[in-house]
């Protein structure tokens, strides 16, 4: 299976791909490879491998046909019981997870990557994705090590760009998931959470230079902290907190590092909310342009007049 592959069919492609994983190598997608799924599909991560092993899709066009079911995800990858993987690659993925503008109902997720108990994922790479019109566009849970999501492009996100779950069902420890580049645009709350990123109990990611525009909900939201966000840009999200960035609570530290916000349209007048222990909050050389960096908090809880506490994202 050396070469482009060009797969006349979804079954096709699932097998196809499906050998790869099993064997250890990279499919690479013809360019002009078209496809419309209608129903999920799922692959196993094998373990044993020590170099990229994946997909590599640039060019090619997935699309999603609704058949009005708000809870399918579109591609899943899961490891094998008792088999960590490593290196798990997947690289310029398309997709159009709602081609009906919203009126109908969308995937769930456009992209779910889960890693049971005992059964890892080290030093996955996920890179230029490119996706809307879903309720999440990139869901990691489980027990995740040291992963990379670079340059992911998503809009129209009905609950989150990206979810980064612990393992509340899949038992395990995620951690040191790294963002890079993301650019989460466009998503208001009459259609959802509307957030850039949900950190739901994992308290160990890292977002670096991320760009933020128009979301009702944060651009990023952590509900036991999060380890470092630095220069991100944003701009006109948050509008129904008035807060561009959310921390609940923080378990170890949080870090916000030359973030920069706009408030453009006037309904988010604060960058940064903590509701945690001040002392395990630092952030240094942020700018907001017509409001200010920190949100004020009750004196008596720490917690933000209006804001709700204990949420819990669904499982696709």
């Amino acid at each position: 299976m050396g070469g482009l592959v060009k797969p006349a069919s979804v079954d096709e492609f699932v097998r196809q791909l499906q050998w790869h994983l099993d064997n250890g190598g990279m499919m690479v997608l013809d360019p002009t490879t078209d496809l419309e799924l209608t129903h999920p599909v799922t692959f196993t991560l094998r373990g044993g491998w020590s170099w990229p092993n994946g997909l590599s899709a640039y060019g090619a066009r997935f699309r999603w046909k609704t058949d009005g079911d708000w809870t399918r995800t579109m591609f899943t990858f899961k490891t094998a019981e008792g088999e960590e993987n490593h290196y798990f690659t997947l690289r310029g993925l398309g997709i159009n997870g709602d081609q009906t503008g919203g009126a109908q109902a969308s995937p769930l997720a456009l992209l779910r990557i889960e890693a049971r108990s005992g059964a890892a994922i080290r030093g996955a790479q996920i890179d230029d994705l490119c996706g809307e019109g879903c309720q999440t566009g990139i869901w990691v849970e489980g027990e995740v090590f040291e992963s990379y999501i670079n340059r992911p492009r998503l809009s129209w996100c009905r609950n989150a760009g990206i979810v980064c779950r612990h393992g509340y069902d899949i038992p395990g420890v995620l951690s040191n998931i790294y963002i890079t580049q993301p650019n989460i645009t466009r998503c208001s709350a009459n259609m959802g959470a509307a957030m850039g990123i949900h950190c739901d109990g994992a308290d160990s990611v890292l977002v670096s230079d991320g760009n933020f525009i128009s979301l009702d909900g944060p651009g990023i939201k952590a509900t036991h902290g999060v380890k470092r966000i630095r220069h991100c840009d944003f701009e006109n999200v948050g509008n129904v907190n008035g807060v561009a960035i959310e921390i609940d609570s923080t378990n170890f530290w949080s870090q916000v590092i030359a973030c920069e916000g706009s408030n453009t349209q006037g309904n988010m007048p604060y960058l940064l909310w903590h509701g945690g222990d001040p002392s395990k909050l630092d952030h240094a050389g942020c700018r907001m342009y017509d409001g200010d960096i920190l949100a004020p908090s009750c004196p008596v809880t720490g917690h933000k007049k209006g804001h709700h506490h204990g949420h819990r994202t669904p499982l696709p």
